[in-house]
């Protein structure tokens, strides 16, 4: 039996017409083994991580700065404790293509519209470095979920996630964006060779529905999308009817839209799955845009010195600077929003930039994603770690550690990352790691 005998009959007559004499090379492609990749964080990764990682990484993804393959027969990046504390992220060396196309720069104000499991938001924040807005969305709400964790996990601090649907977003942010990120759900067919079981999913019919919904989709993105600004549309599918068709009927109905770059990667000719991006630039027509101004402020649930008076300490005791403006508190869960941070009110809002803790009975308690946020010099009190030391185990897997502290709160480090809090009683660090995220 071939290799390859699991794709869909459909599929490969579509392929053979589309591709010619190239197809029997992208047949042959699903004869290899798949290419793995992660992409390191600038928001924490410094070439330091690069170095300390050798071992595992591979080739530097070409248009990725990046990213890097690796070897996943030998290596399990997985369970490094450098991804634990998000040095890295862990995604297909195709998937990096689209942001890289995108151009997002320090100050922008950007939507990633179908942004689960994270790949592409968190490498979206890298560029932003803290300066700017991230809104990532998605409808799913278990996947948002996972987004949201991923955004945690990597020391993203000016994120906003949420969960709506395009429409419903679309009436809240009316061209508010400067960049826009649409990976839009498709029929996966790059997904193929990594995951047979999506083949039983795929259909004609199916790449017809996803023609449909990526169109209304990206219609939605239009409105939100300021006048000079820039779109990215992406899928992980080969099919031309939700690609270059989708596109094209996009531009016919926008006619102040134009395509800056299209590129198409190919697993038989890149080291990837494969991936579809275009580069979409909205005209600017010169108008004064003040939608943005009119929602640049997040409209503050008003807390007295009282309530806040046990963070107030934390931060005072823990904390190089404090984080004392933009907050907001929702019921018990005290959160620093942003510089311009939009009024989200009205939607389904999971993550509202950056969570720093619990206000609980006479004391706070701080966030697992403040700890990852932080860095080791923000921080008056600090713990470090070998990544290869058997204390970084214990700790990861819920144990105490002991150590020359002070007593209180204590930021974790792995090789000077931060990966978690501990409490300082006489020596001992209790162990605050989240049960949720232990290694057993």
């Amino acid at each position: 039996m071939s290799e390859h005998s699991f794709l869909p009959t459909d599929f490969v007559n579509r392929m053979e017409r589309d591709l010619g004499p190239d197809f029997h090379a992208f047949l042959r492609s699903y004869e290899e083994n798949k290419i793995s990749a992660l992409r390191f964080n600038p928001v924490k990764a410094d070439e330091n991580a690069k170095s300390a990682m050798g071992d595992i990484l591979l080739d530097q993804v070409s248009w990725s700065p990046n990213g890097y393959y690796y070897d996943d027969e030998t290596s399990r990046p997985g369970l490094h404790p450098y991804h634990q504390a998000g040095v890295y992220y862990i995604q297909d060396a195709s998937a990096q293509l689209p942001v890289e196309m995108l151009g997002v720069e320090p100050g922008d104000y950007c939507l990633d519209l179908c942004a689960a499991p994270g790949g592409k938001s968190t490498q979206i924040a890298g560029y932003l470095n803290g300066n700017g807005i991230l809104v990532s969305n998605e409808p799913m709400k278990n996947r948002a979920k996972i987004l949201s964790e991923n955004i945690e996990r990597l020391g993203i601090k000016n994120a906003i996630v949420i969960s709506e649907y395009p429409d419903k977003l679309a009436e809240h942010f009316p061209e508010y964006f400067d960049k826009i990120m649409v990976d839009a759900p498709c029929s996966g067919e790059g997904m193929f060779r990594k995951n047979p079981d999506a083949c039983r999913e795929w259909s004609l019919d199916s790449v017809e529905m996803c023609a449909a919904r990526q169109a209304e989709i990206l219609d939605r993105a239009y409105e939100m999308l300021i006048p000079g600004g820039k779109l990215c549309y992406s899928t992980c599918t080969f099919a031309r009817l939700e690609d270059e068709e989708v596109v094209e009927a996009f531009i016919a109905r926008h006619p102040d839209m134009t395509l800056v770059r299209e590129k198409r990667l190919w697993p038989h000719e890149v080291k990837g799955e494969g991936h579809y991006a275009a580069l979409l630039a909205k005209a600017d027509d010169g108008r004064i845009n003040l939608c943005r101004d009119s929602r640049s402020e997040m409209s503050l649930k008003k807390t007295n010195d009282k309530m806040l008076n046990d963070y107030l300490t934390f931060a005072k005791e823990s904390l190089v600077e404090p984080l004392a403006d933009n907050l907001l508190l929702l019921n018990d869960l005290l959160y620093h929003l942003p510089e311009g941070c939009p009024d989200f009110s009205g939607l389904h809002v999971l993550r509202g930039g950056l969570f720093l803790g619990t206000l609980k009975k006479n004391r706070f308690e701080p966030s697992h994603a403040l700890a990852l946020a932080l860095k080791s010099n923000e921080v008056k009190n600090t713990f470090n770690l070998s990544k290869d030391s058997k204390e970084i185990q214990d700790y990861l897997h819920g144990q105490s550690i002991y150590g020359d502290v002070k007593d209180g709160w204590i930021l974790i480090t792995v090789d000077g990352y931060s990966i978690g809090w501990g409490k300082a009683v006489k020596g001992q660090i209790k162990n605050h790691y989240p049960k949720g995220l232990r290694l057993f």
